[in-house]
């Protein structure tokens, strides 16, 4: 394992420390703690947007905190949700008596923890209001989409209702949108070479040479029961909107974004290529792109693959997306 690191113990401080140095402008990191919030603070009575997550997935989700978009992202241990006593110690920190909107991947540790922290947040009279991200088609079938992982899609989610609540869109309809986003949203993912654990050296996923994985999560999860060849772009492109077209279903005339996430060493030659790909075929479906992001924003350490995430829009929806925000990743969106 090649991995530019100093002590594991302090893989996660370090990260923090090196991120929030680098984005000083932008945000900081709360002393003696893994929580990077914004530097320039939303005004008292505002909703604050707060959603807790794994490291090891960098730039997500650190790199979406900023005005327009989170308030505070509550970092956990590689690949591992922050523990209930971290999320409410964030809540606590950002309360300020204005309603906190806290979103929660759809994966068991976050949901458990997150529903700890939520219950203790109420009892110490904290105005806290939980929503849940789900949408990786491989991870349930349809039917059951509450069972469904968070992956790439919260990137909608996140920028369309920061921008809500940054023009100071109150809780009970931010809510209302989060859920609005998130039931128009698909994901699937495809992996193609192997990664290791940053701390442990082991393998999270391990291919052949010649095959790829559909499906797969952002933890390796997967299991090689989906294995086929390598594709060409063209192909693969095809394969996996007709998964996620059949999915919701999209139809004929809908608008759509599209966030084509690189899961860690693809190339942004292999991506821009990709995307053309995905539009292309799209259009061929006569579903319409109004806007998309191109980028590894959603990591699993050097794992090659994308993951591809659609999401149907409406006016209301395209006016929030187009909504200035500043954060890490601000110059693709």
């Amino acid at each position: 394992m090649k991995k530019l690191i100093n002590c594991p113990e302090e893989l996660v401080n370090d990260t923090l420390l090196g991120y929030t140095m680098a984005n000083k402008n932008i945000v900081e990191l709360v002393p003696d703690s893994h929580m990077v919030v914004r530097k320039q603070k939303k005004e008292k009575g505002k909703v604050k947007f707060v959603l807790g997550n794994g490291a090891g997935h960098e730039p997500a989700v650190i790199g979406w905190v900023g005005p327009g978009m989170l308030d505070m992202n509550v970092v956990g241990e590689v690949f591992t949700a922050p523990s209930s006593d971290k999320i409410l110690e964030a809540l606590e920190y950002i309360d300020d008596g204005s309603p906190i909107l806290l979103a929660v991947q759809n994966h068991a540790g976050d949901v458990l923890n997150a529903n700890l922290a939520y219950a203790d947040a109420l009892e110490k009279g904290i105005d806290v209001h939980k929503v849940l991200f789900y949408d990786d088609v491989a991870s349930a079938p349809k039917g059951m989409e509450e069972e469904r992982r968070g992956m790439g899609g919260m990137l909608f989610y996140t920028k369309i209702v920061g921008a809500f609540l940054e023009t100071g869109g109150n809780i009970e309809d931010a809510v209302s949108l989060f859920e609005k986003v998130r039931d128009a949203t698909r994901t699937y993912s495809v992996a193609f070479t192997k990664c290791t654990h940053p701390i442990t050296g082991l393998d999270i996923i391990s291919l052949p040479e010649t095959e790829i994985e559909l499906g797969m999560g952002v933890h390796g999860e997967g299991g090689g029961a989906n294995r086929i060849p390598m594709q060409k772009s063209k192909d693969l492109a095809k394969k996996v909107c007709d998964v996620l077209i059949e999915d919701l279903p999209y139809m004929p005339d809908d608008e759509v974004l599209v966030f084509i996430n690189g899961l860690g060493s693809t190339t942004m030659m292999e991506l821009s290529v990709f995307y053309k790909d995905i539009v292309e075929y799209l259009e061929s479906r006569n579903i319409h792109v109004y806007d998309g992001f191109c980028d590894s924003c959603l990591t699993t350490q050097e794992l090659g693959g994308v993951s591809v995430s659609l999401c149907k829009v409406d006016d209301e929806c395209k006016m929030l997306w187009n909504a200035p925000c500043q954060c890490g990743i601000q110059c693709k969106l």
